[in-house]
């Protein structure tokens, strides 16, 4: 069974990307992302830098053979909630609840989706796909760490570093019982793993209510790790990139506009997550699980992947230095407006990083 992120060719995917492309007004091209100087102006949105590095590191294929939560429209009992991965489309859907919220959440702080069918229809996508995609936002768990300087008078300082997990959003399905229906009607199991999943995907939902996690709120007013500022061009640009082009849209963007990173430490888990495809899968004996495709095999596809973003427009330029084997490149200001790229002052954006 075909997984909802993979459902189309790369053709297909051309296909929806150019016509949300031409719904925002740009020149509808299947590979290159243009800019039109007839365009009105977009207002910005912040992205939190935190989500940026997490969406960079985890999205992927699913490669688990544990059934996965994206497996349609089959679910087994053995499938887990929390899993290692994000589709890209799911975390396309991330970024744009970032902006949807951000304009139109409540005094309560909650943004709700009240027309699943408009809001899928903004990411090319289908309702039942759409509550997957929201379903994993709201499950997945990310590890924050923080270090916290406690300073008593007459006292040495306490240096206390603090590890919790976050979720990435607070998601609530609020569901539309039928006619005769009530609370009681629904068993345990319909509440939790698969079958909730099945139950979620198979009701009629009458809304959904989202607000991101406190860490990430507080990325958004500029603590933390920061922001940077797009517009709605985000969603478009990031839907017409391949998958590893993406991971490195949003790696990079997680940076200052000029940065450079060794091969070695680009490809590990806190940064673009590619060791195990070099490296290949090895057990805690040591035995090889899975053979790895090797060091030139992933180097070109990611240098493929930086040309690519070169492209369509978000990177300026781009270098790989063989003998010191050092990636740099430097990004524009055409998606992904970081404070040294713009003109108002940097408290005026919330970025002080």
């Amino acid at each position: 069974m075909t997984k909802p992120d993979e459902k189309t060719s790369n053709t297909t995917q051309r296909t929806y990307t150019k016509d949300l492309l031409c719904s925002v007004s740009i020149a509808p091209a299947p590979t290159k992302y243009y800019e039109s100087k007839d365009k009105p102006e977009q207002p910005l949105s912040r992205q939190a830098r935190g989500y940026m590095k997490t969406t960079a590191s985890l999205v992927g294929k699913d490669t688990d053979e544990e059934r996965s939560l994206f497996d349609l429209p089959r679910f087994d009992n053995d499938t887990n909630a929390y899993k290692e991965t994000l589709s890209q489309n799911t975390a396309i859907t991330g970024y744009h609840l970032f902006a949807k919220w951000q304009r139109l959440k409540d005094e309560r702080g909650i943004y709700t989706i009240d027309n699943l069918k408009h809001f899928a229809d903004s990411l090319q996508t289908t309702p039942q796909e759409l509550k997957l995609y929201l379903i994993y936002l709201g499950g997945y768990q990310r590890p924050i760490t923080k270090l916290n300087i406690i300073k008593e008078k007459g006292k040495k300082e306490k240096r206390i570093l603090s590890i919790y997990h976050d979720k990435l959003f607070h998601i609530k399905f609020n569901i539309r019982l039928k006619d005769g229906e009530t609370e009681n009607d629904f068993t345990n199991d319909d509440r939790t793993g698969t079958r909730y999943l099945s139950f979620i995907r198979d009701r009629d939902i009458y809304s959904v209510e989202i607000s991101p996690s406190l860490s990430l709120q507080e990325e958004l007013q500029g603590k933390g790790l920061g922001n940077v500022l797009t517009d709605d061009d985000f969603v478009a640009f990031s839907l017409d990139l391949s998958e590893l082009a993406f991971k490195l849209f949003c790696y990079s963007g997680s940076h200052r506009p000029s940065f450079k990173i060794g091969f070695d430490k680009l490809i590990s888990p806190r940064h673009l997550n590619l060791e195990k495809q070099v490296y290949g899968v090895r057990n805690s004996t040591g035995k090889r699980l899975r053979a790895g495709k090797g060091k030139p095999r992933i180097l070109a596809r990611i240098r493929e992947a930086l040309q690519e973003l070169a492209d369509k427009g978000h990177l300026v330029s781009w270098a790989y230095n063989e003998e010191r084997d050092l990636f740099s490149w430097t990004y524009s200001n055409k998606i992904i407006k970081h404070k040294e790229l713009l003109t108002v002052k940097p408290e005026e954006t919330g970025q002080d990083k």
